[in-house]
């Protein structure tokens, strides 16, 4: 089946050979290189297949990226978890919107809506990761989408899944895994614990279904005590 997904993929899905997303009459009216150096976005599904690539939806938002020091604000952004891309849109001086992948290499942190990133790297693996807290300490998310067959009533076409997030907090340079109230817990000091499971007791707070807005709160807390 793993193989069956790689060969369809393939047939359906072209990132189109490595290239600037500028063309020639883009650099001759002076778009930030900075900005617009970076493949042009070809991502094609599959007939049929359900659901999509982004975290959120299709529609671009607006959103701020650094890169190598430099900020841009703005500018419409949008999140493809699949391909773990960062994609922006922008009209030409033709009049056309043309979409690219901002390129990773300088990219260090961007904004989309109200959602923080940072491009981070740990053990040499560098991933995008939706960052929470004011420090010392912070809540860190992956996020991911995989795309399965979907045998429902017999059918034949895949799907993507909803987002999928791994929850992570990072203390110091050191990223810990935690998946419950359990296991973020014992990530602390052991006198620490009757104050965060008093805190979390009070709040009502449920790890699983937790808001950005509780969790943002709850790490600000144990990284004061």
């Amino acid at each position: 089946m793993r193989s069956l997904l790689v060969i369809i993929l393939f047939s359906f899905s072209v990132n189109l050979i490595s290239q600037d997303a500028a063309s020639d009459m883009d650099r001759v009216y002076g778009l930030d290189p900075l900005l617009h150096n970076g493949k042009k976005y070809a991502y094609f599904l599959p007939p049929g297949t359900g659901g999509n690539q982004f975290l959120l939806s299709p529609d671009y938002l607006i959103g701020d990226v650094t890169i190598k020091g430099e900020y841009f604000e703005g500018i419409a952004l949008n999140y493809d978890i699949y391909n773990q891309q960062l994609l922006f849109q922008y009209i030409n001086e033709t009049g056309t919107f043309n979409i690219i992948e901002i390129s990773k290499a300088w990219l260090e942190s961007f904004r989309l809506g109200n959602l923080e990133f940072q491009n981070l790297s740990f053990k040499n693996n560098q991933r995008f990761y939706q960052i929470l807290g004011d420090g010392p300490l912070f809540i860190l998310y992956y996020w991911r989408k995989d795309l399965k067959l979907d045998a429902t009533y017999g059918a034949k076409n895949f799907t993507f899944t909803l987002p999928l997030k791994s929850k992570y907090v990072l203390i110091g340079d050191q990223l810990h895994p935690f998946r419950n109230k359990r296991s973020l817990i014992s990530l602390f000091d052991p006198g620490l614990v009757p104050e965060i499971k008093n805190y979390m007791h009070e709040n009502n707070i449920r790890i699983k279904n937790a808001s950005d807005k509780t969790m943002t709160e709850l790490i600000n807390y144990i990284g004061n005590l």
